[in-house]
């Protein structure tokens, strides 16, 4: 009968041993210190007996095949860490030679310990010639006494145990901390500086071009299509559309032959999908659907090039929020809806493998999960949440993580691996970011990065024809201001602190102090209550939407406790009992309530949607906005309807004064603060602005002596792709 041959217990080179029973690498007796990994690796090299081991082999060892790892990375550590316990260089190898392109080997003789397997577990000696050991008589050893070996393997038992608790727990945070001092070496170069406003990068295949759309008002009304390559300052423009043609959100095809875009147009038939060859040349329609976006990329093609992820208004539903997620197939140009279970989608996404279809999930803006659909099976997980919002999302060329930015409309580059849900790590660098893109080949990460310059203004009402002044800006942005009972002072919200934070300043703008420091995504729409003595604010600090008090001299704000959940944009009645609001936002279904200026039990007033309740002059009604219409709702919630004759709103910045409402509007391409006379329903323009309002602005409070009116206006808004280099 055969008998087997005796397993290996420890081996011997040079002055190096290494036991395997407990997993110890000794120098002359003196204990070294190593990790499972390359011990592992140590234990593979010797076994190779002098013969080259790959580094595929290594993997495969060292790792299960379901496990999300960067292999090339922990191959090189594990190397690298096995190298400086035996003292070795890759130059000058003393133990491991670097076969290039290969693997690894090791080149000194290795003198083997085996256990027989005996009762007395006798041990042999067997010595190795390298490269390949021959075959000699075993040296015999004594046998150890008992004792010792039974604590050798309660010893070997416990090392094994604390080895499998807290490798995991280790390796992680080694991972970690390696990735975040390699991305720390990479720097930020800006690939685009065309004026105006560039935005939706998308990389070739190769990842040597680039497509973007370009707009510049002063020099092109459209907003059109553009390549250029990489390191070259030269641009061609791929479409020629005519004012106020919109061509948004190119998506470059697997195969490199293709650009498909989204365009929206005032004729149906020139709105659609389309394709285009990044050469020039003729468009080709491949859907009538008119693409839906809120915020990122709204295009990305599967792996194979036979289908196409883009966004679209479910025709099913009723509400203008709703952006369904579709697949459109390139052979037979059906579309059909992916089930995500959500309202609102954003950001489509393949993997570069073609195992995964992700994307953000918007239906509630303080806390925005991001999805992954297994295609192989259609299973949906979750992979994490941000309580900032998604502005941008893209995989990583191995497609096992995904780069995502905060905020909407800008903010910090954050990643998360697959194999780390709900662990996101922030980037070393970018700001003001959105718009991801990533080449899988290239070793490319492009993003958009947006200067917005919006500052606070004042108007003269008592002389129109005057120019209007800039009282509170920065190089930031500035919004929602409202004048103090007694007219001295404005509160008013601004980042130029990193983050939207509560302020008041004078009058004039000069002395302002901050008073909040939440550093949420949205801290603002700060209101004087009518004695001063409060300022009423909102934040969605804690990824959940609140109403906070503070005092306009400083000191910590407190929350406002109210019964109901998901609350903001308060204003004060005149009388300064009660504190109007609106619930449900962040959930897309606006509501208007009221609740007791000290907190309690809140009322609804309004049964349509609403946004900006403010009261009436005379604290009859509340006015607010619904559909780009004024309505007002008596303060008992009685008589809800719309203001008669007031014309559709453009952007939510209105306020009503005596007898009258202020309000933004406009025509030809020029933006107007307009006063609408309850009484004769006529309106007449107050001033005409250089610039466009912000989206969101707050209103257009009046001083309390009527004297002056402030508004907001967007001073610069430009963009630009900024490039990061030898990404991985």
């Amino acid at each position: 009968m055969a008998t087997s041959r005796p397993r290996p217990v420890s081996a011997r080179f040079g002055q190096f041993e290494v036991d395997f029973s407990c997993n110890e690498l000794r120098n002359d007796g003196a204990r070294v210190p190593v990790q499972e990994k390359p011990l592992h690796l140590l234990r593979l090299l010797l076994e190779s007996e002098g013969k080259v081991v790959s580094r595929e082999q290594l993997r495969d060892a060292l790792w299960p095949a379901d496990t999300f790892v960067d292999f090339e990375h922990g191959v090189n550590v594990a190397i690298r860490k096995l190298r400086q316990a035996l003292n070795d260089s890759p130059d000058s190898p003393k133990f491991i030679e670097t076969i290039p392109k290969l693997g690894y080997r090791f080149i000194v003789p290795v003198e083997w310990i085996r256990d027989t397997g005996h009762t007395e577990r006798l041990h042999v000696v067997v010595p190795m010639v390298r490269p390949h050991p021959g075959s000699e008589e075993p040296v015999l050893r004594p046998p150890e006494p008992l004792w010792r070996k039974r604590r050798a393997t309660i010893v070997v038992a416990a090392c094994m145990v604390v080895t499998v608790l807290l490798f995991p727990w280790v390796w992680s945070r080694v991972e970690r901390i390696w990735r975040l001092n390699e991305l720390r070496q990479l720097t930020v170069v800006p690939l685009t500086t065309l004026p105006g406003r560039i935005w939706s990068p998308s990389f070739s295949p190769d990842g040597n071009q680039i497509a973007f759309v370009w707009h510049n008002e002063d020099l092109v009304p459209s907003t059109d299509l553009y390549v250029k390559e990489i390191g070259n300052d030269t641009s061609l423009r791929l479409t020629h559309g005519a004012n106020g043609v919109y061509t948004v959100r190119p998506a470059w095809s697997p195969d490199g032959k293709n650009i498909a875009f989204c365009r929206w147009a005032p004729s149906p038939t020139e709105s659609g999908i389309f394709l285009i060859s990044p050469l020039g040349g003729p468009e080709r329609k491949i859907s009538s659907t008119t693409c839906a976006e809120e915020f990122g990329h709204i295009l990305s093609w599967s792996v194979d090039g036979k289908q196409l992820a883009f966004l679209h208004h479910p025709a099913a539903s009723t509400s203008e929020d709703a952006i369904g997620l579709f697949l459109l197939s390139l052979s037979s140009s059906t579309e059909t809806q992916v089930k995500t279970n959500c309202n609102t989608v954003q950001t489509p996404a393949f993997s570069p493998r073609g195992d995964y279809l992700a994307w953000a999930c918007d239906d509630n803006l303080s806390s925005v999960p991001i999805y992954l659909q297994r295609l192989s099976d259609g299973k949906v997980t979750e992979l994490m949440r941000s309580m900032q919002g998604v502005g941008g999302l893209a995989w990583s060329g191995d497609g096992r993580r995904i780069v995502f930015s905060t905020g909407f409309t800008g903010g910090d580059l954050w990643e998360v691996a697959l194999a780390r849900p709900n662990q996101p790590d922030k980037l070393p660098f970018g700001h003001d970011a959105e718009d991801l893109a990533i080449s899988l080949r290239g070793r490319r990460l492009a993003y958009k990065q947006t200067h917005r310059n919006v500052n606070i203004w004042r108007v003269d009402l008592a002389n129109p024809q005057a120019p209007a002044q800039k009282i509170v800006a920065s190089s930031r942005e500035q919004a929602a201001p409202d004048y103090s009972p007694d007219g001295t002072r404005i509160a008013f919200q601004s980042n130029r602190s990193g983050n939207s934070e509560v302020w008041v300043s004078d009058s004039d703008g000069s002395n302002p102090m901050q008073l909040s420091s939440f550093g949420a995504m949205t801290t603002g729409t700060p209101r004087w209550s009518p004695d001063g003595k409060w300022i009423a604010f909102d934040s969605r600090v804690g990824g959940e939407a609140n109403i906070y008090l503070v005092d306009p001299h400083g000191g910590v704000p407190k929350k406002l406790d109210v019964d109901v959940r998901g609350n903001s944009v308060p204003s004060w009645s005149h009388d300064g009992k009660w504190i109007y609001f609106v619930n449900g936002e962040d959930t897309r279904q606006p509501s208007i309530w009221k609740v007791p200026s000290g907190g309690g039990h809140a009322i609804q007033l309004a049964k349509h949607q609403g946004r900006v309740p403010l009261e009436s002059p005379d604290g009859r009604c509340v006015y607010f906005s619904h559909d780009g219409q004024l309505w007002q709702v008596n303060t008992d919630g009685a008589e809800e309807q719309t203001v008669e004759g007031f014309p559709s709103l453009g952007v939510d910045g209105w306020s009503p004064w005596r007898q009258g409402i202020y309000f933004f509007g406009g025509e030809n391409g020029k933006s107007e603060i307009r006063f609408f006379d309850l009484n004769s329903k006529k309106v007449r323009t107050i001033l005409v602005m250089d610039k466009f309002p912000s989206n969101w602005n707050g209103g257009l409070p009046v001083s309390p002596d009527g004297r002056w009116l402030l508004f907001t206006q967007v001073d610069d808004l430009s963009s630009d792709i900024m490039l990061v280099e030898n990404w991985h």
